[in-house]
């Protein structure tokens, strides 16, 4: 009798899939807080046997390469981490179903963590939501995961809706304001945040 069961069920980058109590973490996975996640898209498998669950890839036909750049929305939020379903790979509409996985942590120029002060000496803190539409860099295929950067400075969200009205938002250096409402956050911004980036992702070509 095998002492393996699968749960046909795909799982997506992020998501619980069991407790370090129950298991140990595997192939294609990490731990957060005590919770086992799925570093990419594919099946769970338990091996009751090593006491181990593990995420078997979705095969992908097209798969994005070191370098890359990539168009997305943020699907899910964990942690100081985004996983970023890709529309775009390299300005080209992609419809794998894949997902990037990226840090909200910021590095300086200086090499550091973002730690940038404004004149009040109060630490900026970027604010992501589900649904934000984010512009990022592959640097890692490690585990067969896609992992991205959104630090550079063409990097980032690059079109968001208003979380209170869903009214359009424009630019004001790296905070969006709300032209409905007047609603304003501080965000990681790419250098060309507009809507009129996905415009033109969309004309035909």
């Amino acid at each position: 009798m095998s002492k393996k069961k699968s749960n046909y069920t795909m799982i997506i980058p992020g998501e619980h899939v069991a407790f370090i109590e129950e298991f140990e973490s595997g192939k294609n996975t990490f731990v957060l807080d005590g919770s086992i996640r799925s570093l990419g898209l594919g099946i769970k498998e338990c091996d009751f046997k090593k006491r181990q669950v593990t995420i078997e890839r979705k095969k992908q036909a097209n798969f994005p390469q070191i370098g890359d750049i990539i168009i997305g929305y943020i699907e899910m939020l964990f942690g100081s981490m985004i996983s970023i379903r890709i529309l775009y790979l390299n300005n080209k509409k992609f419809d794998s179903g894949l997902s990037a996985i990226a840090s909200t942590r910021i590095v300086s120029e200086s090499g550091g963590w973002n730690h940038r002060r404004d004149r009040g000496e109060r630490r900026v803190k970027f604010v992501y939501r589900v649904g934000d539409i984010v512009r990022g860099r592959i640097f890692s295929l490690l585990n067969s995961s896609a992992h991205a950067t959104i630090s550079d400075k063409d990097l980032g969200i690059v079109y968001c809706i208003c979380y209170i009205c869903g009214g359009d938002t424009v630019k004001l250096n790296n905070t969006v304001k709300c032209i409905e409402c007047g609603m304003m956050e501080e965000k990681k911004l790419a250098s060309d945040f507009g809507k009129e980036i996905l415009l033109a992702l969309e004309k035909p070509r």
